[in-house]
């Protein structure tokens, strides 16, 4: 009998150790102090089309940085980045092309704003890109660490 009791308390204490695990330890990472960080699928919007590019935003306390591609423009550098209450403005610059001026703020998942170049003002918006995680891996068993 004193056996069955040390087992059934040992038990007892296993789980409600495995339990507390589980309940205290994330399963994911939130990431709301930092939303813009991460790659996006930008689409610009001037005179009827859709201009797709590609932005790549590093968040640092205030100042964002980063780079940004499109076809139209090739690559190109992020410079005067800058981050408050949910709105950011930065400037990118090309080798080949006219910088562009960008305002905007976070809407939901998405980036929204205005651009400015070449004399003309437009608006834009993007989404981040999803990263794909290693498959067989689920939040549950990464976070017991199986």
């Amino acid at each position: 009998m004193r056996l069955k009791i040390a087992v059934s308390l040992i038990v007892c204490v296993l789980l409600g150790g495995v339990s507390s695990m589980v309940s205290t330890t994330p399963l994911y990472e939130k990431t709301d102090a930092d939303p813009i960080s991460g790659e996006w699928d930008v689409s610009f919007y001037v005179q009827g089309s859709t201009y797709p590019a590609t932005f790549k935003l590093k968040l640092d306390g205030n100042k964002v940085t980063g780079t940004a591609y499109s076809e139209h423009t090739g690559a190109g550098t992020l410079r005067d980045g800058s981050w408050a209450e949910n709105k950011f403005s930065f400037t990118l610059d090309f080798a080949k092309h006219e910088s562009i001026a960008i305002t905007g703020h976070l809407e939901g998942d998405k980036l929204v704003g205005e651009f400015t170049t070449e004399g003309f003002t437009a608006k834009w918006d993007a989404k981040k890109k999803v990263v794909a995680k290693p498959a067989g891996v689920t939040p549950a068993s990464s976070a017991l660490g199986y």
